[in-house]
Parts: C-alpha cells; sequence; structure tokens
C-alpha cells in the first residue's frame, strides 16, 4: 500500500519547481523552491535521511552551504549519518533563492521579521506536509536562530519539537568590538544602499589568502579550527547579499541592543522566552558575534540548556574541522531527546 506520506512527497516535488543547485555538494540533495504567504521566494534542500525530519537555517549575509560546505565539513551529512532527515533552507535572498521562481532578483524589500513570520513558517509546513511529522527539530546559526525565536513567538511552536540555537544573540552590547562595528556598518548601509553584495568581499578574501586581512577574519571564527582550503571554500561559497531593510533593522538593534521587531515594539527575544520553549544554546568561548553573554539568555527557560563550547569563534562552530566531534554531537544528543511529539490517538 502506498502511504500517504509517500503521496504527499510525490505530489511536492511535482509541483515544486526544481533547481540546478551544483554547489550543493550532496549529491542524494532535492533542491526545490517553495513560495511563502507573502509571495517572496525561498529554497529547500533536503538531504533524505531515516529518522525526524530537521530544519536547518542559516545566519546573516550566510547561505545553506553554510550546514554543508563539503563531504568532510556537513551538519548535514552528519544528521543522516545519525538517524536524522534534514532539511537546508535559504531565506529569500540568499543562496538559490536570490531569484524567484520566474527567475527574478529578489535583492531587498524585507526584514527580518519577514524571515522569521513567513520564510521559516512556510519551510516548517512544507517539510511538515512531505514527511507528514506533527513536528520539525529546529537548528538555526546565528540570525538562522533568531528568526526561529520569531517563528515561535508568532505561535509556530507547536510545529518544532524543540530549538537549537548556535551562535545566536538574544542580546547585544555596542561596547563589545565587534558590535560597535557592526551596528556602524548596518546603519550606514541601510542608510544609503539597496543592497550589499557581501559574495564579492568573500571572493576577494578568498584569492588573497594569507594576504587578505586578517583581523576582521578573526572576529568572525577562529582561524587555528579551518584549515587554508576550507577557509578558502568558505569565504566563496556561504557569503550571501544583505537588504537595505534587513541593515536598518539590525543596525536599530544594535543600537537599542535588544533583539527587537522592526518596528521596535516587540522584544522577540522576552516574546520568545515566555512560551517556555525547549531550547539548547551553544556558544563558542571565542565568538566575538554571538559572544557567550549574548546567547545564554535564550536557555532561562524551563527545560532549556546552555553549553559552551570553549576556543570557537562563530563560523567554525559549524564548519571547523573538529566540528563533528566538538559541536555535533551535542546537537544530535539534544535532537534525540525531544523527538516529534505525536497526537494522541483518537484525539480528533
Amino acid at each position: 500500500m502506498v502511504s500517504t506520506e509517500a503521496v504527499l512527497l510525490a505530489f511536492a516535488l511535482a509541483c515544486a519547481p526544481q533547481i540546478d543547485l551544483a554547489e550543493v555538494p550532496c549529491p542524494l540533495a532535492t533542491n526545490l523552491l517553495v513560495t511563502t504567504a507573502d509571495g517572496a521566494t525561498i529554497a529547500l534542500h533536503h538531504h533524505p535521511g531515516k529518522g525526524p525530519a530537521v530544519l536547518l537555517v542559516h545566519g546573516v549575509s550566510s547561505n545553506a552551504r553554510f550546514w554543508d560546505l563539503d563531504a568532510d565539513h556537513s551538519l548535514a551529512t552528519w544528521l543522516v549519518k545519525n538517524g536524522f532527515d534534514p532539511w537546508l533552507l535559504d531565506l529569500r535572498g540568499h543562496g538559490s533563492a536570490r531569484r524567484d521562481a520566474d527567475g527574478s532578483p529578489q535583492i531587498s524589500g524585507w526584514t527580518v521579521d519577514d524571515y522569521g513570520r513567513y520564510d521559516v513558517a512556510s519551510a516548517v509546513d512544507y517539510v511538515r506536509a512531505v514527511t507528514g511529522e506533527p513536528q520539525v527539530g529546529y537548528i538555526g546559526h546565528s540570525m538562522g536562530g533568531m528568526v526561529g525565536a520569531i517563528y515561535v513567538a508568532n505561535g509556530g511552536g507547536p510545529k518544532l519539537s524543540s530549538m537549537v540555537m548556535v551562535g545566536s544573540p538574544a542580546t547585544f552590547n555596542r561596547k563589545a568590538p565587534m558590535m560597535g562595528l557592526a551596528q556602524g556598518a548596518m546603519a550606514a548601509g541601510g542608510a544609503s544602499l539597496f543592497w550589499v553584495e557581501t559574495g564579492l568581499a568573500g571572493e576577494a578574501a578568498a584569492a588573497l589568502g594569507p594576504a587578505a586581512p586578517r583581523h576582521l577574519q578573526r572576529m568572525l571564527y577562529n582561524v587555528s579550527h579551518l584549515r587554508p582550503d576550507t577557509e578558502r571554500s568558505m569565504l566563496r561559497h556561504i557569503a550571501s547579499p544583505l537588504s537595505r531593510e534587513e541593515m536598518q533593522q539590525f543596525g536599530r538593534m544594535l543600537k537599542a541592543e535588544r533583539f527587537e521587531s522592526a518596528d521596535a515594539s516587540t522584544d522577540w527575544a522576552a516574546a520568545y522566552r515566555e512560551k517556555l520553549f525547549p531550547t539548547l544554546a551553544i556558544a563558542g568561548g571565542a565568538d566575538q558575534v554571538g559572544r557567550p553573554e549574548f546567547v545564554r539568555p535564550w536557555a532561562e527557560g524551563a527545560g532549556s540548556a546552555y553549553v559552551e563550547i570553549p576556543d570557537y569563534g562563530h563560523l567554525d562552530l559549524g564548519l571547523g574541522e573538529d566540528a563533528e566531534i566538538d559541536v555535533f554531537p551535542t546537537i544530535g544528543e539534544w535532537l534525540r531527546a525531544h523527538p516529534p511529539s505525536r497526537p494522541t490517538p483518537g484525539s480528533g
């Protein structure tokens, strides 16, 4: 007998536009575009696995390749090997979602709030429909965790089994070196630019190699955790543009020193913590972006936990040579401890 899940999968894959994504290293990945409720386009990259479905969301100015750079640097591959079914999301304007289904560029016109309210919501609903699972696990790096919090704060919690925040700030401090620099850059960019093509900067840094200025890069990752070839590949492949409205919102958040909505009416971190959602907050001890004191507040609710990985910076939490030893098992243990809940038979 053909299962309901199989029918849903066949229908979904037939209806979703397929995209050529040679850049994604997993040859078994299914890559498709999904339209959000507000008419934008997101991309999903499915690495088929036997186990609970998990949605992986990238950070600011990044894309899905953060979770799947190559065969040796891939949380997606690790999850498949360890009994999970990972789905990698490209938020609108990032990675394979830089263009919509018609081929038109998606470069501006949305805020960080829209990522949580629409992009994550559409991705979660799509994965639930295809897999037949009532809940999906969630892993977000940096901004990816933050937009997951927006989704939960807006009522999406029942559709998720738990949350893993990897280097995701819940608060900010402008006196921190990286934060002061970021606040000025975001405010200036949001005031004067339509969008910022950060990929060009990444390409330039990769081409320059050791000759590139290193001080800013060291604020983003511990260089001792990445081989030179990994570092060059990361710089070439994971950078995606920043939109004007996104920069404006981050500039205001950093100035206010709180994770707030675009209209400043909602403290998203506070709204999320009110939900008492089971959260694993992971911080790198040497992270200058998601500093430990910025990340720890996510774990203040009952049933949540905080783990600090010594000597890790921001990007090496997912891409470090030993991340599959130092970081990934902690994520896997949390997901296994919080499996999808299923409706009680006869409950509706």
